[in-house]
């Protein structure tokens, strides 16, 4: 039985797994006493659009029992990257509003030390206070999270292709 919009139950499951992500870094610390651990925990993230768009694709051209049309798969990719983005991203505003609101300045704080220890002067770290000010405010956060949630699944999507195209097995 062929499901409806695989895109969303994909997008939907890909969220998930970011925003469990999310919730496993702050219970373990990473977005409050151990940010310096938390700069590269993030990027664990990454790995849930490359399988859940992976599964996708190949899901899509087994289903076709064709090769999977480049513009097939950019649409699916993209639909997946949409969906998780939007999801996510409401994910993160929640998170960065009430469960865990002082994460930004947990990590601005301790990038700020890091300047410190570094030999910054105090106006290399103003500029860099300032500019974290006008970045990280709800709405810039919320619009940036989108971007490039929606970009990096666009871009695993664009890797993905040839790569499902070159495993398809009639």
């Amino acid at each position: 039985m062929q499901k409806s919009n695989p895109e969303i139950l994909y997008g939907a499951l890909c969220a998930l797994a970011m925003s469990v992500w999310t919730l496993i870094e702050f219970a373990l610390g990473f977005h409050t006493t151990s940010p310096e651990i938390g700069q590269y925990s993030g990027f664990v993230s990454i790995i849930f659009p490359i399988v859940f768009i992976y599964v996708a694709l190949h899901d899509h051209q087994t289903n076709a029992g064709t090769p999977l049309p480049y513009l097939d798969g950019i649409n699916i990719g993209f639909r997946i990257a949409f969906f998780s983005a939007l999801l996510f991203t409401i994910f993160l505003f929640t998170y960065s509003t009430y469960i865990n609101p002082d994460w930004v300045a947990t990590t601005i704080e301790w990038q700020r030390k890091k300047l410190i220890l570094g030999g910054a002067t105090d106006d290399e770290i103003e500029k860099f206070m300032e500019q974290n000010r006008q970045m990280n405010n709800s709405l810039a956060q919320t619009i940036m999270t989108f971007i490039s949630s929606t970009g990096i699944g666009v871009f695993v999507t664009l890797v993905e292709i040839p790569v499902v195209k070159a495993l398809f097995k009639k």
